[in-house]
């Protein structure tokens, strides 16, 4: 086998609290991934040295600074490979848009070049080198469409659960520094106890019906998200009234989304997002129906 191509997911926060400032400048999270369908794709080629990496879309000005390089020097010095790989990335996943792309196609590196090399490491192994690229990273590894996050958020408690969810996923055209945002939580008066608290023992013991994860959604961030970029309060506020239901940022945002159980809701939402809403104020939108994956 010379070349292997596999799916990198993004991932949604269905619930985010922000519990403390840790020593090394990270927050001490709790949180509620949900891996969903929409992904990039990443192949990889074995060449005879070295590194390189090929995307559709601009994501580093130096490509030794993408997350897949560091993901592709990690595992190759890991496994002793002395031979080298080239990766393409075929980007559908918004660029700093807090839905995990540039982390799941670092999770999707790790575990591409370990098959196409044989070099058989378990979860406990890529999950290891994960964490030395990323926060997210280590959820991207294990094949789990739920897990429960805490210290930087990789620390891992997969949730066994056959429940799946769609969603109306909208990327409002604009991009979303997580240290940024990170920064106007830590300025202001949301580092606090605040009404996701109370949720944090319901989640831990988590029954993963709609209704349940309806009313659990929450998102610490998302206060301080909208405090670096105001238009994104109105288009939660907007999408709210629109569509009756809450919006709510993803990770550090700026992609928000609606729940939903099923498929044909989502669709029916995006439709009527496309018609109520002028094409003007949508601008740079990116708008899809994503589900569990």
């Amino acid at each position: 086998m010379n070349s292997i191509e596999i799916p990198a997911q993004a991932k949604v926060n269905l619930f985010l609290k922000v519990l403390s400032k840790r020593k090394d400048s990270y927050h001490n999270i709790l949180t509620l991934f949900e891996r969903i369908s929409l992904a990039d794709i990443i192949k990889i080629t074995k060449i005879p040295k070295g590194i390189i990496v090929k995307s559709d879309k601009l994501i580093t000005r130096n490509p030794k600074d993408n997350l897949v390089y560091k993901a592709a020097e990690l595992i190759l010095k890991h496994g002793k490979i002395k031979s080298g790989v080239e990766i393409e990335i075929k980007k559908k996943i918004p660029i700093a848009a807090g839905l995990g792309g540039g982390s799941s196609d670092a999770a999707a590196a790790l575990i591409g070049i370990d098959k196409l090399f044989r070099l058989k490491s378990d979860d406990e192994i890529l999950t290891a080198l994960g964490k030395k690229l990323g926060a997210d990273v280590p959820f991207f590894i294990l094949d789990t469409p739920f897990a429960i996050g805490r210290g930087r958020g990789d620390k891992l408690k997969v949730v066994r659960s056959k429940a799946r969810f769609w969603h109306l996923l909208v990327y409002p055209g604009f991009k979303a520094a997580t240290k940024d945002v990170y920064k106007a939580f830590e300025g202001s008066k949301y580092l606090t106890p605040r009404q996701g608290s109370v949720k944090i023992q319901a989640l831990l013991k988590l029954r993963m019906g709609y209704q349940n994860i309806e009313s659990m959604l929450y998102n610490d961030l998302e206060a301080a998200a909208v405090s670096k970029k105001k238009s994104l309060g109105k288009i939660l506020k907007g999408l709210a009234h629109l569509l009756g239901r809450e919006a709510i940022v993803s990770g550090s945002g700026p992609s928000l989304f609606c729940l939903y159980k099923k498929r044909k809701e989502a669709i029916k939402a995006r439709i009527k997002v496309l018609k109520s809403v002028p094409a003007r104020h949508r601008h740079g939108w990116l708008i899809f129906v994503v589900g569990t994956a």
